[in-house]
């Protein structure tokens, strides 16, 4: 009962003050809002578990170096076999990788994303299809077309036949069975594109099941009812000890590690993410002490309401418990309106174009995030509002009783109390305003960092040629030189060739090669990135070349093969030689692997995985040489590309009216798109250190406005004794820059403190840049010279007559 009248007494309280009672309200939902929403993605990148029954006990195999300890989530086949016999605290291993295949036959051709799955994956997962069956282990071998279909692809282009199984489709213009149907939420693998549909790892061919040097599989495990990830680990140890003595050449110094999946899917994104969580809990922070200081302003001017209730009988501890109520519900308020300015910030950060962060698209308000919002709102109502209200129930109750009663020593302790949350808010104003001045320096780089190419005025598309129709060497071969040949004769082309894979993809193929006259064991051959280019790529790239020559029309499939290098591999392994006329042999299967290629040239080096690490060992290989079934088209123009891609579609139709084009883009773009994560990391923080910037300003205003009223009597007697308008503006400026200098100090030790925490999201610039902090120190001090100057200029206009009957 007592609560209730609490309640609404206060909200009676609360509606005679709206514009106060706005101010704190809006302040704490801008605080309460941000955090909610970013609370929102975390959870559900980071804290929800994967969709998948007993999800924790899933596990990822990666290859690892055992001598450098680099580790990758790739494997052969003949290792994933051998791991899947020999493993015993794994129940069920499966091994995928993700290609694209041609829908024809069904109107339209459609390009579709395809997850290549071995038979047992979904045994692994243990997620059934919705329709139809599971792979069977005889599916997985080479010469069977099976495949199971995604739930959207069999809405959209079967019609939601229940009858759909056991009917055929035509991919890459092979005719595959229909298994099944999946659920509609199933989605594998997670940090990938959706997949369409997926079918075995017989797509593969037995060439790529058959090599054991081959590393392109991803492979995740279930561990067994009562192993542990260390002994599951302890075993998979043993078992790569026994394949690297017994397949020396390929398994010399290579094994196998096991980590949870979930680590292996969130583990690249968890530090920006709990970073830019931290950052807004800063914020938080700050708006509550706003919040506080402007409780106390407010219960400065009740000390004579508290004392008439203290003397009708009411006790220090009802007295505090009223307060604290109020502070409670404003809170509350703050939640409620900070749950809607939730649901529009999440809704914004899961639309961010081409931000790649896993699960980023399924997070919303859900009942972890309210819980959260609820929790949030009590505490800090709690943590604003007890020293405003411990403060207001501390009084003289003479001396508030008396009429006009006021002393030259009354508020000191709520002066300084003041003092304290605003050195508070502007301390953590600049650990915020540090870290995001770091983030947005180091993007600043990022996006000023070369990738070794000239992006604009690019375009690029993926192509895929079918087995059924490019099966050979030769006729993918011819196919790419007419199409190329073709698309150099559309009016505003300038050039254009082929790459695989593209730029900045994070693709490559990793092999080990030899140097002529330098005889080592495979294990201990070094190795490059391999990639397979047309002519004049280079030029189209606008690729340095920085000593011998480029492709041309003469280095084809009879003549002897050649090799370009980039200046890492020239300067890594030819270090005190001229490396042009050296010959180097990749172990890679195809027309090259049993012979020599000369080098004939060496290019600038270019940033194939991103922009932020320095560039492997390269090397290119003509396309004619090394003929592939699929290419990355790039094509160079004086304008905008996009505009040519019409004409260039009219080609292709002209060569093969079955063949679509996928994944066009912007090379501008596509440059901007692989800096999107740390751009979405860096921008939010300097949002949110504004905010905090804001607050803390207005922090520092409010309490050299209030100084100002407080002290009008003292002013008046300054004035009236002879001081003059500087004095006491510098008298007011000395006070609010005192407060000012504190919490700067104090700030600039808390970010040398989490500098660190940064450090690995940062480029280009250290994480204890002087510059940085030096510029922070300066902003925020001339910012805070005119919150104070305001409020020092209003001091030097006190008329003393006026003043001195303040009392």
């Amino acid at each position: 009962m007592m609560m209730w009248q609490d309640m609404r007494f206060a909200l009676r309280m609360l509606g005679k003050s709206p514009g106060f009672t706005a101010v704190v309200i809006l302040t704490l939902a801008l605080g309460i809002g941000a955090n909610t929403a970013i609370f929102s993605v975390v959870s559900a990148v980071l804290l929800r578990p994967l969709p998948f029954p007993q999800a924790d006990r899933l596990v990822t195999i990666l290859h690892v170096n055992l001598r450098t300890g680099e580790t990758g989530r790739a494997e052969s086949y003949p290792d994933f076999r051998d791991l899947r016999a020999q493993s015993k605290s794994l129940e069920a291993v499966a091994a995928y990788d993700e290609g694209s295949v041609t829908m024809t036959a069904m109107g339209e051709p459609a390009h579709l994303t395809m997850g290549i799955l071995s038979a047992d994956m979904f045994n692994v997962l243990r997620v059934p299809p919705l329709l139809g069956r599971e792979f069977v282990a005889a599916e997985d071998k080479p010469g069977t077309h099976v495949v199971i279909l995604s739930h959207r692809l069999w809405k959209t282009r079967f019609g939601g036949d229940l009858k759909v199984t056991d009917k055929h489709v035509v991919l890459d213009g092979t005719p595959y069975v229909v298994a099944g149907v999946m659920p509609a939420e199933f989605q594998f693998p997670l940090d990938s594109q959706p997949m369409d549909l997926w079918s075995t790892i017989a797509v593969e061919g037995a060439e790529a099941q058959a090599q054991r040097g081959s590393h392109f599989l991803g492979v995740i495990g279930r561990l067994s009812g009562a192993a542990t990830l260390a002994a599951a680990n302890a075993e998979t140890a043993e078992i790569s000890a026994r394949l690297e003595k017994q397949y020396p050449d390929t398994n010399g110094h290579w094994g196998m590690t096991l980590q949870p999946e979930m680590q292996t899917l969130v583990g690249n994104v968890r530090p920006a993410l709990l970073m830019v969580l931290g950052a807004v809990g800063f914020l938080l922070l700050i708006a509550c002490a706003n919040a506080a200081n402007l409780l106390l302003a407010r219960a400065a001017g009740r000390q004579r309401e508290m004392a008439i209730r203290a003397s009708l009988g009411a006790g220090k501890s009802r007295i505090l418990g009223q307060l604290l109520t109020e502070s409670v519900l404003l809170s509350l308020a703050a939640g409620a309106l900070g749950l809607l300015l939730a649901v529009w910030g999440t809704a914004a950060l899961t639309n961010l174009p081409s931000v790649e962060i896993p699960r980023l698209a399924s997070a919303g308000l859900d009942l972890r995030a309210l819980v959260f919002t609820l929790l949030v709102s009590l505490f800090m109502g709690v943590l604003f509002g007890l020293a405003p209200a411990l403060y207001a129930s501390r009084f003289n109750l003479f001396r508030s009783l008396k009429e006009g009663g006021r002393t030259a020593t009354e508020g000191t302790g709520h002066s300084r109390i003041r003092a304290l949350l605003v050195i508070s808010q502007v301390s953590l104003a600049v650990v915020l305003l540090v870290g995001a001045s770091l983030l947005i320096e180091s993007v600043f780089h990022l996006l000023h960092e070369s990738p070794g190419f000239d992006p604009q005025g690019v375009m690029a598309f993926n192509l895929d040629l079918p087995d059924s129709r490019y099966g050979k060497p030769e006729q993918s071969r011819d196919f790419f030189l007419d199409l190329l040949g073709r698309i150099r004769m559309v009016p505003g082309v300038k050039n254009a060739s082929g790459v695989m894979p593209l730029p900045l993809s994070g693709d490559a193929l990793r092999t080990s090669f030899e140097i002529e006259g330098r005889p080592t064991a495979k294990s201990d051959r070094p190795s490059t990135h391999i990639r397979t280019v047309g002519l004049d790529y280079f030029e189209a790239m606008r690729i340095p070349l920085l000593a011998g020559r480029e492709f041309n029309a003469r280095d084809d499939r009879h003549a002897p093969h050649v090799a370009v290098i980039n200046q890492t591999l020239a300067r890594k392994f030819f270090p005190n030689e001229n490396a042009l006329g050296k010959r180097i042999k990749p172990s890679t299967a195809g027309d090259k692997s049993d012979q020599m290629c000369e080098i004939v040239g060496i290019v600038g080096d270019v940033k194939h995985r991103n922009l932020w690490q320095p560039p492997d060992p390269e090397s290119y290989v003509p396309y004619e040489q090394d003929a592939i079934g699929a290419m990355n088209i790039v094509v160079r123009s004086d304008g905008d590309p996009m505009l040519l891609l019409p004409a260039i579609r009219e080609q292709l139709r002209a060569l093969d009216a079955e063949l679509p084009i996928y994944r066009v883009e912007r090379m501008e773009e596509y440059v901007a798109a692989s800096v999107a994560q740390r751009r979405f990391t860096g921008l939010l923080c300097a949002v949110f250190a504004g905010a905090g910037l804001l607050l803390a300003v207005v922090g520092l205003f409010g309490v050299m406005s209030y100084s100002v009223a407080q002290r009008t009597h003292e002013i008046g007697i300054r004035v009236a004794v002879g001081a003059e308008k500087p004095d006491i503006l510098r008298l007011i400026l000395t006070e609010g820059m005192r407060i000012t200098v504190v919490g700067i100090a104090l700030g600039l030790l808390g970010a040398f403190g989490v500098s660190g925490v940064v450090k690995s999201q940062l480029f280009g610039v250290s994480a204890t840049d002087p510059l940085t902090f030096l510029g922070v120190v300066l902003a925020l001090g001339l910012v805070a010279l005119a919150a104070c100057y305001i409020p020092a200029r209003r001091a030097t206009r006190v008329d003393p007559l006026v003043a001195l009957r303040y009392e």
